[in-house]
């Protein structure tokens, strides 16, 4: 049985309320809220399921709308898990659907759906992190009701003028679990990306994590490991004056002998010799 999980009634003034939950292991059971909710994933991946549908995955190229007093329960993906929701009171949306531009919108309260995301809708939550880090406590709560107003804003826009995503397969949940664990490699090179380590990250076993991902793949995570430190290595030497050792250094390797076996392995030159021949 669902119960209810109050967010603007008597704790809020305002008619939004962002949240961030950043985490492993993050779930939460079957829940209603008394406003409007959009789930927005940052990293990792989350599963949702709602009154009306089975289990859907979202990913950080994707957000939810749930409506009020809608149930519905979330769970992470395998590894660490960072996602914001935002909380709208019904009063200001319905407000809002009487607007020139907020029709579509408004048809769409009723239901749940998962939408495809945007650029601007990724630059506004970039700006948000960047405020976040860079701003004083008190500049940043000032800002945050402008922030809040404007994915709001995006959010609205993109629910009234697109289609919502359509269910996916479990092979295609396990298609989105790969693509997030590549995603992890190319934004941590610099880091431990030992099978274990990986494998620790996204709560797999390693017997799970590599018949997974070559099943998907069509390559092994080593591979795919070494291969992206290897085209990310060969554009630093070609596009940086940074020395060998420190372009190894800059995609997780300790030795630029090392660095220069990988090259021969899926260049067939080193990296001497491609700085060489740019």
């Amino acid at each position: 049985m669902a119960y209810l999980s109050p967010k603007l009634k008597g704790k809020s003034s305002g008619v939004f309320e962002l949240e961030t939950s950043d985490t492993t292991g993050y779930a939460v059971d079957w829940h209603a809220h008394d406003c409007h909710m959009l789930l927005l994933p940052r990293q990792g991946g989350l599963f949702l399921s709602t009154e009306c549908s089975p289990t859907s995955h979202l990913s950080r190229q994707s957000f939810s709308f749930v409506p009020a007093d809608f149930a519905h329960a979330t769970q992470a993906a395998p590894g660490r898990e960072k996602h914001m929701t935002l909380y709208v009171d019904p009063a200001y949306v319905k407000h809002q659907g009487y607007l020139h531009g907020y029709c579509g919108f408004a048809r769409q309260i009723d239901r749940s759906g998962i939408w495809h995301g945007t650029e601007t809708l990724d630059s506004i939550l970039t700006l948000h992190d960047q405020l976040h880090r860079s701003a004083s406590p008190q500049a940043f709560q000032r800002q945050l009701p402008h922030l809040n107003h404007l994915l709001f804003e995006e959010c609205a826009r993109v629910i009234a003028s697109q289609p919502t995503l359509p269910q996916v397969s479990e092979h295609q949940h396990s298609a989105l679990l790969v693509r997030d664990i590549q995603r992890y490699v190319r934004e941590n090179l610099d880091a431990d990306l030992s099978i274990e380590s990986i494998g620790h990250q996204f709560h797999l076993s390693r017997r799970h994590l590599t018949r997974l991902f070559k099943l998907v793949a069509n390559e092994t995570l080593v591979d795919f490991t070494n291969r992206t430190r290897v085209e990310t290595a060969a554009r630093l030497v070609s596009g940086t004056s940074l020395s060998i050792l420190e372009v190894s250094h800059a995609v997780g390797l300790d030795s630029a002998s090392y660095l220069a076996r990988l090259f021969k392995r899926y260049l067939g030159l080193t990296p001497s010799a491609l700085r060489k021949g740019g």
